[in-house]
């Protein structure tokens, strides 16, 4: 795992490049182009805060005002996390010609699902900005000093899906059913994750299920920091890095250990 740490910084600016051209050729010959970035991750609050807004608080099942900025503080991290886990999964068996390549160093193509999501989820930082902000005109105590405390969460954040990342890669190259399960089990999660409901909202003992989620500490801390504007307990912050190195050292080894059959079995 380390080397595959070691590889990444060497060939960072490799990693930069495919990025780029990983962002340029999804919205090639669109005429919005990169406001999709916007615009994609909009449309999907819209249809959520719609569906979870109307249907959740007629029951009272949800305890939480402004409703669609506190589902917007949430959704987007798991856009980010589950579109990362999913591009990364098929990133070795959609690349096969450049993996079959002896001088091509396979570890950035995994790194590059990550990043460019990453990327599309700082583009569109600017409207979760813009719902914080409505909602302090709006009379509503939310967000605060905190908020500069993000790029913490953020960093852990990608260690942790870099690390899945890699591992479901180089599981997908071998079991070509992976992305499918994969598919399924984030629907699974995000519903086991507190984004359309808080943990106070859903009884103890589920609430203890939905702490077993990997996602559920990482969303927990960026809606205190953006949205409650106070700082995650202690614990949180524990977890969180529990899980990215545990994450990094399971995933990142177990590419390590496959890398040699990568070119053979894709």
């Amino acid at each position: 795992m380390i080397e595959v740490a070691r590889c990444l910084v060497r060939y960072r600016g490799l990693l930069w490049t495919l990025v780029q051209r990983e962002l340029r050729a999804r919205y090639r010959g669109s005429v919005l182009g990169f406001f999709w970035s916007l615009l994609n991750p909009l449309l999907l609050l819209a249809v959520y805060s719609f569906v979870f807004g109307t249907i959740l608080k007629r029951g009272d099942l949800v305890d939480v005002e402004p409703y669609s900025v506190f589902l917007v503080t949430g959704l987007f991290p798991w856009i980010w996390f589950s579109t990362s886990l999913l591009e990364g999964c098929s990133s070795l068996t959609g690349n096969s010609g450049l993996i079959r390549k002896a001088v091509f160093p396979v570890e950035v193509l995994p790194a590059v699902a990550v990043v460019s999501n990453l990327m599309h989820f700082l583009l569109a930082l600017p409207i979760v900005a813009a719902a914080l902000v409505a909602g302090r005109l709006l009379g509503y105590p939310i967000g605060g000093w905190t908020c500069v405390l993000l790029p913490l969460v953020l960093v852990v954040e990608t260690v942790m899906i870099a690390g899945l990342a890699f591992g479901l890669s180089a599981l997908g190259v071998h079991f070509k059913d992976v992305r499918d399960l994969l598919g399924n089990v984030l629907v699974l999660l995000f519903f086991l994750a507190p984004i359309i409901y808080t943990l106070g909202d859903i009884p103890p003992e589920l609430a203890r299920l939905v702490q077993l989620n990997p996602m559920t500490s990482f969303t927990v801390a960026i809606q205190d920091l953006l949205f409650h504007g106070r700082l995650p307990a202690p614990q949180v912050w524990l977890t969180m890095t529990a899980i990215a190195a545990a994450s990094w050292a399971a995933g990142a080894g177990l590419f390590s250990r496959l890398s040699d059959t990568l070119a053979e079995a894709v």
